[in-house]
């Protein structure tokens, strides 16, 4: 026969039926199933129509093969762990202080330990010393805000492998993430997922909570328990953003304060205690900010946009339309130019988005995204800058909502400070550059616990550490991409290619009557 034959074997389909193959079939009785489908018939074609498609299901199959075995599971987002580099197995350490009425979760990364017998206990609420007696040199990570939980800050983490006396201790602050009200809480939530949630019936912060929009509250009051609690003897302070305003008030007011007497809570204060500030994309005029923000001789701020989006803003702004469409949809694309370029954004931001404090957010920074309104609408602690008496490191992004004019302001007022800028940051520049900003901020440390000289730096320059850190991932350690479309279509036209081969040979050997 000119068009081969319906196997007898193969099952006789309905039209339209859809049976599924097996990889090793037969290419002979798939086509025949494919046919018989199709046309509703067991009349063949002609052996050449019938070379063709055979061919065609040949490479088809082949190409559809190679893909399921070659594709990498469906991508999801990238995770902050994997944009961390260097990053070491770490252990953590959780557990919670009740600070007035709201129970203030915290979580403590070493290094992990070859004796398990370091390991925590899960069900331990009360860690205030337990398997720390050789800590060292503790990071306590203050996350901005207000009302962002600490998620974002855990690129932070990568610290904790610099030593192993060396730990970052990260706290979602009263309010937010898990640290709300018992009253308030309608899901159980780790400190991976984005399951926080408030109850709508939880009522007003104002009314029930009002100390929550009182930065004394955090500085001075929910800060110092915690570092009671955890018994620290020598620690740095690193804030982000609203946490640098928590950072200085707790220097200035707090350690200041009691620097004064020899002693506090069993410890001395002047050698041990606070040893540095760390301040990432810090503010401490929340006026000179916002006018930084529009400074025309800036390159990478809001007075860089084009004049219509610039014209939007203001219009926006001036008739307070924070929930218009319009203005959520700028604020959305601008924050991917000045707050996080990491685009789309990985696990760790959406996690401290799921659980932002709406009502401490806004009742402390105000409705706009582009200005300050709230209760640090007025806040100016630049004349105060002077009295810092521990080494200050200021780090701010190249896009930061913090501009360099504003940041190189505070470093004039610190006696001891460095400064340096990111290059590929916005706001967040531990996401944006992670792996810089941990070598920078472990130089600088390191530098101050060896008792080296901190000298100020000037824009542009950075430590021998961060030019060291701008290429640190390495050829080998490059994400594998999947296969591209035109090497995935060049085995398809091979297979096709072979196929017409084998047929012409089948065609050629049933003509000679070997077939």
């Amino acid at each position: 026969m000119s068009g081969g034959s319906l196997n007898t074997t193969a099952p006789r389909l309905h039209k339209n039926a859809l049976y599924l193959v097996p990889i090793n079939g037969s290419i002979d009785w798939l086509y025949q199933v494919v046919y018989t489908v199709a046309i509703g018939s067991k009349k063949m074609p002609s052996t050449t129509a019938a070379f063709a498609v055979k061919a065609l299901l040949c490479s088809s199959l082949f190409s559809l093969i190679n893909f399921a075995a070659a594709s990498p599971q469906q991508w999801k987002q990238w995770t902050c762990d994997e944009l961390t580099p260097n990053l070491c197995e770490l252990q953590v350490e959780s557990g919670s202080v009740t600070i007035k009425s709201i129970p203030v979760h915290y979580w403590r990364y070493t290094r992990k330990k070859n004796d398990d017998g370091n390991n925590k206990n899960d069900d331990d609420q009360s860690m205030s010393n337990s398997n720390n007696s050789s800590i060292s040199n503790s990071i306590i990570a203050l996350h901005g805000g207000p009302g962002w939980p600490h998620s974002y800050l855990l690129p932070l983490k990568q610290l904790a492998c610099r030593g192993d006396t060396a730990e970052v201790i990260f706290y979602d602050q009263a309010g937010c993430g898990e640290s709300v009200p018992y009253a308030n809480t309608t899901a159980t939530v780790s400190n991976t997922s984005a399951d926080t949630t408030i109850n709508d019936a939880a009522s007003s912060v104002k009314d029930q909570y009002p100390h929550l929009l009182d930065p004394i509250y955090y500085s001075e009051i929910e800060l110092p328990t915690l570092i009671h609690h955890w018994k620290l003897q020598h620690y740095h302070v690193l804030g982000h953003s609203w946490g640098t305003i928590l950072a200085q008030l707790f220097a200035l007011n707090y350690v200041n304060k009691h620097n004064k007497n020899t002693t506090v809570e069993g410890f001395n204060t002047k050698e041990e205690g606070l040893q540095s500030l760390i301040l990432s994309g810090p503010i401490s005029n929340a006026q000179a900010y916002i006018s930084a923000q529009w400074n025309p001789s800036d390159q990478n701020n809001l007075a860089s946009l084009p004049p219509f989006v610039q014209h939007r803003i203001h219009a926006l702004e001036e008739s307070k339309a924070y929930d218009s469409m319009e203005y959520k949809a700028i604020d959305s694309v601008l924050s991917t130019f000045f707050t996080l370029r990491t685009a789309p954004p990985p696990d760790c931001f959406g996690d401290s988005a799921a659980g932002v404090n709406e009502e401490v957010y806004v009742g402390m920074q105000g409705a706009s995204e582009f200005t300050i309104s709230g209760v640090l609408g007025d806040l100016d602690l630049t004349s105060r800058l002077p009295e810092l008496s521990v080494p200050v490191l200021l780090t701010h992004g190249k896009y930061d909502t913090m501009r360099p004019s504003t940041v190189k302001a505070i470093q004039d007022q610190i006696p001891i400070s460095e400064r340096v800028m990111f290059p590929h940051s916005g706001h967040v520049s531990m996401i944006d550059d992670a792996g810089l900003m941990n070598d920078v901020v472990a130089s600088f440390i390191h530098r101050v616990e060896e008792g080296v000289e901190i000298v100020g730096m000037n824009e542009g320059e950075t430590t021998k550490a961060a030019a060291a850190a701008d290429g640190t991932v390495e050829e080998g350690d490059a994400v594998k991409d999947s296969p591209s479309h035109s090497w995935t279509w060049i085995k398809v036209v091979t297979a096709f290619l072979a196929g017409l081969v084998i047929g012409e040979l089948k065609i050629g050997r049933r003509r000679n009557g070997d077939g």
